[in-house]
């Protein structure tokens, strides 16, 4: 069996859960998920979001979790002795991963599309979502999938005041719109954020703009990743959320701009994370 520990947001668990079902593919094996970082006390508090889409994996009881994989989310020590213990050495992509055998507990982020490269038509599948959305999500997404409409994503919350990630501001996005406006004609732009009033504050353009509110956000944000996923463009934020709703946008001849740098820190290599086809601003 294949086991992810699962951990972070909706879009970090996307990633976790898109390399395990590519090993269990490959193996012909079971894929388990390990939900136990949920029941830790931690801020900003975190929940297990993957029950939103139709997956293959299965949550596991603590009983079904080996004892030295379970005791070693507390001591690290004892990782050293586990058997099979995929755990992420960098994050950048890892080759390696695919050739510890049938048998594995997955302890990483994982956020590269080369982990799950030849298996996108799976991955797609099973982030479709389980149950149907309300009618006024379905309403805005038909409008936005009937004219050229620009997904811009901001992330604020829990990265302001970040020591890894920066909040972008005004002169990022104003530099993401000007260069997709060279490639195409935009209709209207259509901004998400966990911070919406703040946008609504800050961010001005010289065209037609929608702020997405909360009252689209769903449940767990299923209702904001499936109307961003419906863009035509991007101006994403660095934030996984946003990564994959433009990666699951099939839209053909779409243009997606992320930030040059993805974290504080320059020097972490995060090539692998950005498709070849993206625009880095």
């Amino acid at each position: 069996m294949i086991i992810v520990r699962l951990k972070g947001g909706l879009g970090n668990q996307m990633f976790q859960y898109a390399l395990g079902r590519v090993l269990s593919l490959r193996h012909n094996t079971a894929l388990g998920l390990d939900t136990s970082f949920y029941k830790l006390d931690l801020i900003p508090k975190r929940r297990y979001d993957l029950d939103l889409f139709n997956i293959t994996g299965k949550v596991l009881s603590k009983n079904n979790i080996p004892f030295l994989y379970r005791i070693s989310q507390k001591f690290r020590l004892v990782d050293k002795f586990i058997p099979n213990k995929g755990k992420e050495k960098f994050f950048h992509f890892d080759p390696n991963i695919f050739s510890l055998g049938s048998s594995l507990y997955l302890d990483g982020y994982w956020q590269s599309p080369k982990y799950f490269e030849g298996f996108e038509d799976a991955i797609r599948e099973e982030f479709t979502f389980k149950n149907p959305l309300p009618l006024k999500i379905n309403n805005l997404a038909t409008d936005i999938e009937n004219i050229n409409s620009l997904c811009i994503h901001v992330r604020r919350g829990d990265y302001v005041g970040n020591a890894n990630h920066d909040v972008f501001s005004m002169e990022y996005y104003k530099k993401g719109v000007d260069y997709i406006n060279q490639q195409t004609k935009i209709d209207k732009i259509f901004v998400f954020s966990d911070d919406i009033e703040w946008c609504k504050n800050n961010l001005i353009f010289e065209m037609p703009v929608f702020f997405v509110g909360n009252e689209y956000a769903g449940l767990k944000d299923e209702g904001h990743m499936y109307l961003m996923s419906r863009c035509k463009n991007f101006i994403i934020a660095n934030s996984s959320f946003s990564w994959w709703a433009a990666w699951l946008s099939v839209s053909k001849n779409k243009t997606v701009v992320c930030p040059k740098n993805w974290f504080k820190d320059a020097s972490i290599n995060t090539d692998d994370l950005i498709p070849k086809e993206w625009i880095r601003i």
